[in-house]
Protein backbone atom coordinates (compact mmCIF):
# COMPACT_ATOMS: atom_id res chain seq x y z
CA UNK A 1 0.00 0.00 0.00
CA UNK A 2 2.76 2.29 -0.70
CA UNK A 3 0.65 4.35 -3.19
CA UNK A 4 -1.65 5.29 -0.26
CA UNK A 5 -1.61 9.38 0.60
CA UNK A 6 0.36 10.14 3.46
CA UNK A 7 0.63 13.18 6.22
CA UNK A 8 3.54 14.09 3.87
CA UNK A 9 1.24 13.98 0.52
CA UNK A 10 -2.05 14.22 1.28
CA UNK A 11 -4.80 14.00 -0.95
CA UNK A 12 -5.09 17.34 -3.59
CA UNK A 13 -0.89 17.48 -3.39
CA UNK A 14 -0.09 15.42 -6.55
CA UNK A 15 -1.55 14.39 -9.97
CA UNK A 16 -0.45 17.92 -10.98
CA UNK A 17 -2.91 19.98 -8.57
CA UNK A 18 -2.10 22.12 -5.47
CA UNK A 19 -3.45 21.27 -2.19
CA UNK A 20 -5.93 24.46 -2.38
CA UNK A 21 -6.65 24.28 -6.20
CA UNK A 22 -9.81 22.71 -5.66
CA UNK A 23 -10.50 26.49 -4.39
CA UNK A 24 -10.28 28.37 -7.57
CA UNK A 25 -14.31 27.40 -8.13
CA UNK A 26 -13.32 25.16 -11.20
CA UNK A 27 -16.37 22.31 -11.35
CA UNK A 28 -12.85 19.89 -13.23
CA UNK A 29 -10.53 20.57 -9.81
CA UNK A 30 -13.96 19.36 -7.77
CA UNK A 31 -14.67 16.44 -10.11
CA UNK A 32 -10.75 15.98 -10.09
CA UNK A 33 -10.54 16.12 -6.55
CA UNK A 34 -13.89 13.63 -5.95
CA UNK A 35 -11.99 11.19 -8.51
CA UNK A 36 -9.17 11.04 -6.12
CA UNK A 37 -11.48 10.64 -3.29
CA UNK A 38 -13.22 7.54 -4.82
CA UNK A 39 -10.35 6.08 -5.68
CA UNK A 40 -8.83 5.95 -2.18
CA UNK A 41 -11.81 5.27 -1.39
CA UNK A 42 -11.76 1.89 -3.38
CA UNK A 43 -8.08 1.45 -2.29
CA UNK A 44 -9.14 1.77 1.18
CA UNK A 45 -11.87 -0.66 0.81
CA UNK A 46 -9.61 -3.53 -0.90
CA UNK A 47 -6.90 -2.51 2.07
CA UNK A 48 -9.73 -3.82 4.54
CA UNK A 49 -11.29 -6.56 2.92
CA UNK A 50 -7.99 -7.74 2.46
CA UNK A 51 -6.88 -7.77 6.35
CA UNK A 52 -10.26 -9.13 6.83
CA UNK A 53 -10.23 -11.73 4.61
CA UNK A 54 -13.52 -11.13 2.89
CA UNK A 55 -14.85 -10.10 -0.65
CA UNK A 56 -16.48 -6.73 -1.47
CA UNK A 57 -20.09 -8.55 -0.20
CA UNK A 58 -18.63 -9.71 2.59
CA UNK A 59 -17.48 -6.31 3.67
CA UNK A 60 -20.77 -5.09 2.85
CA UNK A 61 -22.36 -7.84 4.82
CA UNK A 62 -20.05 -7.36 7.88
CA UNK A 63 -21.18 -3.06 7.74
CA UNK A 64 -24.51 -3.51 7.72
CA UNK A 65 -24.40 -6.02 10.79
CA UNK A 66 -22.15 -3.34 11.96
CA UNK A 67 -24.95 -1.04 12.00
CA UNK A 68 -27.86 -2.84 12.86
CA UNK A 69 -26.58 -5.43 14.98
CA UNK A 70 -28.78 -8.51 13.93
CA UNK A 71 -30.83 -9.24 10.48
CA UNK A 72 -32.46 -11.84 8.84
CA UNK A 73 -30.65 -13.30 6.11
CA UNK A 74 -33.54 -11.84 3.75
CA UNK A 75 -32.70 -8.42 4.97
CA UNK A 76 -29.30 -8.67 4.66
CA UNK A 77 -29.47 -10.21 0.56
CA UNK A 78 -32.00 -7.18 0.35
CA UNK A 79 -29.46 -4.51 1.70
CA UNK A 80 -26.43 -5.92 -0.75
CA UNK A 81 -29.39 -6.33 -3.63
CA UNK A 82 -28.47 -10.35 -4.42
CA UNK A 83 -30.99 -12.92 -4.38
CA UNK A 84 -31.32 -14.76 -1.28
CA UNK A 85 -28.96 -17.73 -2.58
CA UNK A 86 -26.39 -15.59 -3.22
CA UNK A 87 -26.62 -14.34 0.07
CA UNK A 88 -26.31 -17.48 1.62
CA UNK A 89 -22.96 -18.40 0.12
CA UNK A 90 -22.14 -15.00 1.08
CA UNK A 91 -22.86 -15.83 4.70
CA UNK A 92 -21.22 -19.09 4.70
CA UNK A 93 -17.97 -17.97 3.68
CA UNK A 94 -18.37 -15.42 6.66
CA UNK A 95 -19.19 -17.70 9.07
CA UNK A 96 -16.38 -20.25 8.17
CA UNK A 97 -14.24 -17.41 8.98
CA UNK A 98 -15.66 -16.61 12.02
CA UNK A 99 -17.01 -13.09 11.14
CA UNK A 100 -20.60 -13.82 11.58
CA UNK A 101 -22.76 -16.48 13.58
CA UNK A 102 -26.10 -18.01 12.62
CA UNK A 103 -28.65 -17.84 15.80
CA UNK A 104 -32.02 -18.91 15.78
CA UNK A 105 -34.68 -16.47 15.79
CA UNK A 106 -35.57 -15.38 19.22
CA UNK A 107 -39.83 -15.65 18.37
CA UNK A 108 -40.12 -17.89 15.04
CA UNK A 109 -38.32 -21.47 15.45
CA UNK A 110 -38.42 -21.61 11.79
CA UNK A 111 -36.21 -18.67 11.42
CA UNK A 112 -32.76 -17.57 11.96
CA UNK A 113 -30.87 -14.68 12.58
CA UNK A 114 -27.19 -13.43 11.91
CA UNK A 115 -25.19 -11.48 14.41
CA UNK A 116 -21.57 -10.12 13.95
CA UNK A 117 -18.51 -11.33 15.75
CA UNK A 118 -17.58 -9.24 18.23
CA UNK A 119 -14.09 -9.99 17.71
CA UNK A 120 -14.62 -9.37 13.74
CA UNK A 121 -16.38 -6.21 14.72
CA UNK A 122 -13.32 -4.76 16.69
CA UNK A 123 -11.03 -5.84 14.00
CA UNK A 124 -13.78 -4.18 11.68
CA UNK A 125 -13.82 -0.54 14.00
CA UNK A 126 -9.58 -0.86 14.69
CA UNK A 127 -9.20 -0.55 10.71
CA UNK A 128 -11.96 2.18 9.81
CA UNK A 129 -11.44 4.35 13.20
CA UNK A 130 -9.19 6.22 11.52
CA UNK A 131 -11.07 7.46 8.57
CA UNK A 132 -14.12 8.10 10.89
CA UNK A 133 -11.91 10.07 13.56
CA UNK A 134 -10.37 11.96 10.48
CA UNK A 135 -13.37 13.02 9.43
CA UNK A 136 -14.49 14.07 12.48
CA UNK A 137 -12.14 16.80 13.02
CA UNK A 138 -12.14 17.76 9.61
CA UNK A 139 -15.89 18.62 10.27
CA UNK A 140 -15.09 20.30 13.68
CA UNK A 141 -12.47 22.11 11.57
CA UNK A 142 -15.06 23.94 9.98
CA UNK A 143 -17.09 26.68 10.84
CA UNK A 144 -21.51 26.06 11.31
CA UNK A 145 -21.72 27.63 7.87
CA UNK A 146 -19.28 25.65 5.70
CA UNK A 147 -20.24 22.49 7.32
CA UNK A 148 -23.92 23.18 6.16
CA UNK A 149 -22.09 23.74 2.78
CA UNK A 150 -20.43 20.69 2.86
CA UNK A 151 -23.37 18.49 3.62
CA UNK A 152 -25.58 20.31 0.97
CA UNK A 153 -22.94 19.61 -1.67
CA UNK A 154 -22.43 16.03 -0.69
CA UNK A 155 -25.89 15.15 -0.14
CA UNK A 156 -26.60 16.78 -3.91
CA UNK A 157 -23.40 14.55 -4.90
CA UNK A 158 -25.74 11.51 -3.40
CA UNK A 159 -28.61 12.46 -5.42
CA UNK A 160 -26.29 12.65 -8.68
CA UNK A 161 -25.25 9.17 -8.55
CA UNK A 162 -28.57 7.70 -7.31
CA UNK A 163 -30.08 9.41 -10.25
CA UNK A 164 -27.63 7.67 -12.31
CA UNK A 165 -28.04 4.32 -11.01
CA UNK A 166 -32.15 5.31 -11.66
CA UNK A 167 -30.96 6.04 -15.73
CA UNK A 168 -28.29 3.12 -15.93
CA UNK A 169 -31.51 0.13 -15.27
Amino acid sequence: MDDIDTPHHPAGAHRGRSPGSVENGTGAAMRDALMELLTVQLRFGRHVQESLGVDTAGLMTMIHLAEVGTDSPTAIANTLETSTAATSLVLDRLEAAGHISRQPHPTDRRKVVVAPSPASLAAAYERGTPVIDGIDQLATSLTSPERATVARFLDGLIHVYVDALRTAT
